[in-house]
């Protein structure tokens, strides 16, 4: 009795092998079960212990049906997989609103090129660094101020898929090119909506905020005598930011 019991318990577990698939997702996670239901909107998987997994069809690149590999085979998988280092580049472009104390500035522009991780551990977080240029317009001498910060970044998604919210990051030091414009601390906070258009290409648009430290050197002539005068300036911009990663 027991042999036959024993028997039986082989044969269901060759038949759950046998419709045994291989799902992967967007993330780049695989997921090894039993599909019992993929369709546009929705894949299920029934694991071999009987549990049962839901995933929206969009975050799912493929189905490989009749996959004949045990789950300890799909976790070595996974563990080779080169998880946060699939390279990305990020370009940004954003404007907004200047207020710098003791300056007529209207306006700010800014263009950003960064490169880095689209992926750290299993999360679609991106994290690098690069160079943007930030131009500041002074509306009462028409004299502009750019910088050009180095910097770090960090993306962060609340939820894992195709549509999620985030926060971002982004931290380094300004260099000023402008004459007479010493740079110095840069930073910037931003939130905003995330779109996964596919595993390669993501979209960004938020509300950013930003802050440039620099030392301006003003030239004074008194009687024929030149003088510098040095001042701080705190550059604070708020306005609307867009990113395109691939």
């Amino acid at each position: 009795m027991k042999k036959r019991i024993t028997f039986i318990i082989f044969l269901a577990l060759v038949s759950v092998m046998s419709q045994a698939a291989i799902i992967t997702l967007i993330s780049g996670k695989k997921v090894q079960g039993e599909v019992l239901i993929n369709n546009a909107e929705v894949v299920i998987v029934r694991d071999n212990m009987g549990a049962r997994f839901q995933y929206p069809a969009s975050e799912v690149i493929s189905v490989e049906n009749n996959v004949e590999q045990t789950t300890e085979e799909v976790s070595e998988v996974e563990e080779k997989k080169p998880q946060g280092k699939k390279v990305a580049f990020l370009l940004g472009i954003g404007e907004g609103v200047a207020f710098v104390p003791n300056e007529q500035v209207d306006n700010m522009l800014t263009g950003e090129l960064l490169i880095g991780s689209r992926n750290i551990g299993k999360k679609s977080i991106f994290l690098g660094g690069g160079l943007s240029v930030n131009t500041f317009f002074n509306i009462s001498d028409k004299t502009n101020y750019v910088f050009l910060p180095l910097q770090v970044a960090v993306k962060v998604p609340f939820i894992e898929g195709k549509h999620s919210p985030f926060v971002g990051a982004n931290l380094g030091y300004g260099f000023g090119v402008s004459r007479n414009t010493v740079g110095g601390l840069f930073t910037s906070a931003e939130i905003g909506y995330r779109y996964l258009a596919n595993s390669r290409i993501s979209l960004y648009v938020s509300v950013r905020a930003q802050f440039q430290q620099a030392t301006i050197t003003a030239k004074t002539v008194i009687d024929g005598t030149t003088f510098n005068n040095q001042a701080g300036r705190n550059f604070v911009t708020l306005g609307a930011h867009f990113g395109f990663s691939f």
